[in-house]
């Protein structure tokens, strides 16, 4: 999962400064190329982000073909099909050990070899789904979420971050709850008993919290532009009007571009025609075509005669108005 990360970010250009490697996971750090643009490093980020659960697909066939070569040399011992692991949340079963019985492992060293097959095809599985399909930052869905928004739904990247904050926290707050029961074999996540698996919940619930909060807290100081996932939060040019026309400078203030307001639907009355109507058969009346359409000659004549006088008077020149202008003092 990591190399995948690591090895798209050198294709973007990048490189791997460190892969950490630990119980909870693990943590590709890598760095970009220079001379990108904000837009250009957020589908970096996109292609390096969505390495990492593309790799357990493959992982996943290798595993699949590995446990069926198995249980075809292992032909006198009835086990489920190699697919049925590939289905989340489904219980293939478990072939037998006993060497008594036909149809079972003789030995445990045979089926401790299928099972670690197993539980990795499962693993693979798992992994993907935990990594995509749960959207808490810092981890790939919550990712995916954010650079999706911004390049293909043409998201802001401060809403961007309201999706993350709502869709983050309230799933950390869960895990941590969820740690905290189990303690008492409560959970309703499925994991009562307490122990490591509770330990691990709780963890992860305060580190994605904490992450959470480090982007709440740039977010509520508009500095959302200094996060990598974020930079579009900030043009590089503004556009400012003033005395002399509008302009584009370089932006050089250090706060996020205000986001646009929402557009305001406006309601109109609807009234029904008050017009003269007419049917087709019937032969026009002898009144003017302006008086048909509701307006009187004499009105329409006015605004017409007014027209054209604004008209002359913008068609003036800059002498011909300094000249009127002289008259009137006189």
């Amino acid at each position: 999962h990591e190399m995948g990360h690591g090895t798209m970010a050198r294709r973007c250009g990048g490189t791997i400064a460190e892969v950490l490697l630990w119980p909870f996971g693990g943590i590709c750090f890598t760095t970009r190329p220079t001379g990108r643009s904000p837009r250009e490093k957020l589908v970096d980020d996109l292609y390096i982000v969505a390495a990492g659960p593309a790799t357990h697909f493959p992982m996943s066939g290798a595993w699949v073909a590995l446990l069926a070569a198995y249980a075809a040399a292992c032909s006198h011992v009835v086990t489920p099909s190699a697919w049925k692991y590939l289905v989340p949340f489904s219980s293939a079963g478990s072939p037998c050990v006993d060497p008594r019985w036909p149809g079972c492992f003789h030995s445990y060293a045979g089926f401790l070899t299928y099972t670690f097959l197993s539980r990795a095809i499962q693993l693979n599985v798992m992994l993907f789904l935990f990594n995509v399909f749960f959207p808490m930052y810092p981890m790939d869905g919550a990712k995916l979420i954010v650079c999706s928004l911004q390049l293909f739904c043409g998201a802001s990247a401060r809403c961007a971050a309201k999706v993350l904050l709502w869709t983050s926290i309230p799933l950390s707050i869960i895990f941590i709850g969820d740690a905290l029961l189990s303690a008492v074999g409560k959970s309703f996540l499925g994991g009562g008993g307490g122990g490591v698996n509770s330990a691990l919940m709780a963890y992860m619930g305060l580190m994605c919290l904490s992450e959470s909060y480090k982007i709440y807290r740039l977010y509520v100081e508009e500095r959302l532009y200094t996060h990598p996932l974020f930079e579009l939060a900030r043009s590089d040019t503004s556009r400012v009007v003033d005395r002399n026309g509008a302009s584009t400078r370089l932006n050089t203030s250090e706060r996020d571009d205000p986001e646009a307001a929402n557009p305001q639907v406006q309601f109109s009355e609807i009234r029904a025609f008050a017009g003269q109507g007419r049917s087709l058969n019937q032969a026009p009346p002898s009144s003017t075509p302006y008086q048909n359409m509701g307006m009187p000659a004499e009105s329409r004549q006015a605004w017409l005669k007014r027209m054209e006088e604004e008209q002359a008077q913008r068609g003036k020149t800059v002498r011909e108005l300094e000249d009127e202008r002289l008259m009137q003092k006189r």
